[in-house]
């Protein structure tokens, strides 16, 4: 689906940078369609795509024969609920409020036309790069300001564990790719520095932000860092968003 999608928005104008983030928008929706509106092995989700000269519009529709149960109006109301909460790290769940206000144009929810639910995002054929990500609240612990002012970051003195990000970003693999990482950091010694490897994937999502938060905030409690190898432009992105890009170190 993503790849899908990333051939409809290049083909219908949009640059690398708007095409990546789009492309992040169609995967939420997606996602939350197979994990929360339809059964496995059995369900049908119906991918609309329309587009002309002036925009594209995405619609992703599913049975609603998922575990969860929501309608349409319960859907609506933790959207505008999420739109006040600008935390990416929980978008994961149909929390899609923050990367539609920020990168669509209009988000509409409707019942489908096989009994689940229909969301749909339109946006405008943009031409030129978007605006740099704005930075938003994440789930990060944040040192607390003291009254003396700020004060020289001490470095981990620990050793350093590397671990290679590896497997498919997806809703039934995201938890074979990071069982590696929370195995490691349960065996950090204390001020160790985990140095996360991503040649081997070249795309994230929200579900995996919310790992990487975790992560951060885990690593941190036992005096150690988290530094990243091998991250393309769109995974940069996507941590700039979130304000991680500020908080783990990422070397080229």
């Amino acid at each position: 689906m993503r790849n899908i999608a990333d051939e409809v928005f290049s083909f219908a104008g949009f640059n690398k940078e708007w095409c990546n983030r789009l492309r992040l928008v169609v995967d939420e929706l997606f996602m939350n369609a197979v994990k929360y509106g339809s059964t496995e092995d059995k369900s049908v989700i119906r991918v609309i795509i329309l587009y002309n000269e002036k925009e594209v519009e995405f619609k992703i529709e599913d049975d609603g024969t998922g575990g969860r149960k929501t309608s349409v109006e319960d859907l609506k109301a933790l959207i505008n609920k999420n739109a006040s909460n600008n935390d990416l790290t929980r978008t994961s769940g149909r929390g899609l409020a923050l990367i539609t206000s920020l990168w669509t144009d209009k988000l509409e929810v409707q019942t489908s036309s096989f009994g689940g639910i229909a969301v749909s995002f339109t946006k405008t054929i943009e031409k030129i790069p978007p605006p740099p990500p704005k930075l938003v609240q994440t789930a990060i612990e944040m040192p607390a300001p003291t009254s003396s002012g700020p004060t020289e970051k001490e470095e981990p003195k620990g050793p350093a564990f590397t671990v290679v990000i590896s497997g498919e970003v997806s809703q039934l693999g995201i938890d074979k790719l990071v069982l590696p990482v929370e195995e490691q950091i349960k065996a950090l010694p204390a001020g160790a520095t985990l140095v996360l490897d991503f040649k081997e994937i070249d795309y994230i999502n929200s579900t995996f932000i919310g790992h990487m938060a975790s992560w951060y905030n885990d690593v941190k409690k036992r005096g150690g860092k988290i530094v990243l190898l091998n991250t393309n432009d769109q995974i940069k992105d996507v941590l700039d968003l979130v304000g991680l890009k500020h908080v783990v170190a990422i070397q080229s």
